[in-house]
């Protein structure tokens, strides 16, 4: 019973710590911001003494208010752990520090030069790491890459990622298809067609960058034995004001039927944030291409033209999704346009979560459980 009690107590000072660590952390940035570098310095040094919450840039923070109490040599000891946390990592970190004249006082130390020797390796030794990872990605995308058989038979592909190209005028549009571990070359599979947000500031079309590989929609391709199409968007042939870029989903879905074997019955069309908002236009046509339409994180207006909401009773469900909190698509805009449409969009299912924000599907173990649950309803219509 002791240790039991012990056990509870200390885990009640750690959740007690935690909360009160980010309330230390935000008095020592006021200190700073108000150039009381002795008192940030103070307040640092209770609240750096013992939690797994601290950042490198909290060290960071740290060291300045230490060097400038003039405490060098704690100064000095902070910023080793925040390379040991992984400061410098990020592109810019290593110029902005050396050039930081908060530190200059530190620039004469062995110690110093010792910092930034080892930030500039461990950053070097990342980026190797990226091009070997970028080099294998590519590798296995174009080898996974099939060709079509026809008459409705197909060729066994590797499941994973593989990526093809459509052309529209002189430009090569990329996309990925994943295939699923369970998928059967004799079996008509169903597919989803995912649009993904976030294209309006890309120059282009990122097919190159294995992080792609992370997007929580291929584990929902996996769970629920589903082929995933995976077009790339860029800031001049996305899914906001470039009607070509819309158009050109129905030539991918041509190519990937040649390739495998998809349930025509069966093919779904969504996506995020403003892949999302295309999934309206695709819904409010009068076409029979996909049995049901989703979005995630989405704002139902569109720049191309007014979404004919009256469509969106053809027996097709869509299903769409939001965040109260959400920062980018005001949630109470959403459901005004929801409650304004309802009566005649009678296949639109609105749902709501009560936190997560825009990128909600991002977030680890719960962005997942969500999803699971959101295509659960739809794909079972």
């Amino acid at each position: 019973m002791k240790i039991l009690f012990a056990f509870v107590f200390f885990s009640m000072v750690q959740i007690a710590f935690a909360q009160n660590y980010d309330a230390l952390i935000g008095r020592a940035a006021e200190a700073l911001n108000q150039r009381n570098y002795c008192k940030a310095f103070d307040i640092f040094k209770t609240a750096l003494v013992d939690s797994t919450k601290v950042t490198p840039y909290d060290y960071y923070a740290a060291a300045i208010s230490a060097t400038n109490c003039n405490d060098d040599k704690q100064a000095l000891l902070w910023l080793s752990k925040a390379q040991i946390k992984g400061l410098g990592l990020a592109k810019e970190d290593i110029p902005y520090i050396e050039k930081d004249s908060s530190l200059f006082k530190l620039h004469d130390y062995t110690e110093w030069l010792l910092f930034i020797s080892k930030m500039k390796k461990s950053f070097s030794d990342q980026e190797s790491k990226k091009l070997k990872k970028a080099d294998e990605w590519l590798n296995t995308i174009y080898v996974n890459a099939i060709q079509p058989k026809g008459n409705r038979k197909f060729n066994k592909p590797n499941s994973g990622f593989a990526l093809y190209f459509t052309k529209v005028d002189s430009l090569h549009v990329p996309y990925l298809v994943y295939v699923p571990k369970t998928y059967n070359r004799l079996a008509p599979t169903k597919t989803i067609v995912f649009l993904h947000g976030g294209v309006v500031s890309l120059d282009d079309f990122m097919h190159k960058d294995p992080e792609f590989a992370n997007e929580p929609i291929f584990s929902i391709g996996e769970k629920f034995n589903a082929i995933v199409v995976y077009p790339f968007g860029k800031k001049d042939f996305g899914w906001v004001g470039q009607e070509k870029a819309f158009k050109n989903i129905y030539t991918v879905l041509d190519q990937v039927e040649q390739v495998y074997n998809v349930d025509l019955k069966n093919v779904y069309l969504g996506g995020m944030s403003n892949g999302g908002t295309a999934a309206f236009w695709f819904a409010s046509q009068n076409i029979n291409r996909f049995k049901g339409f989703f979005a995630i994180s989405a704002l139902p207006k569109l720049k191309i033209e007014e979404i004919r909401f009256k469509n969106l009773a053809q027996g097709k469900p869509f299903y769409s999704i939001n965040a109260k909190d959400d920062d980018v698509y005001p949630y109470n805009k959403v459901l005004e346009i929801y409650n304004t449409t309802k009566s005649v969009a009678k296949d639109w299912h609105f749902q709501t979560i009560e936190t997560g924000g825009h990128g909600f599907i991002y977030e680890p173990e719960k962005g997942i459980q969500i999803l699971d649950k959101f295509f659960g309803e739809l794909l079972s219509r």
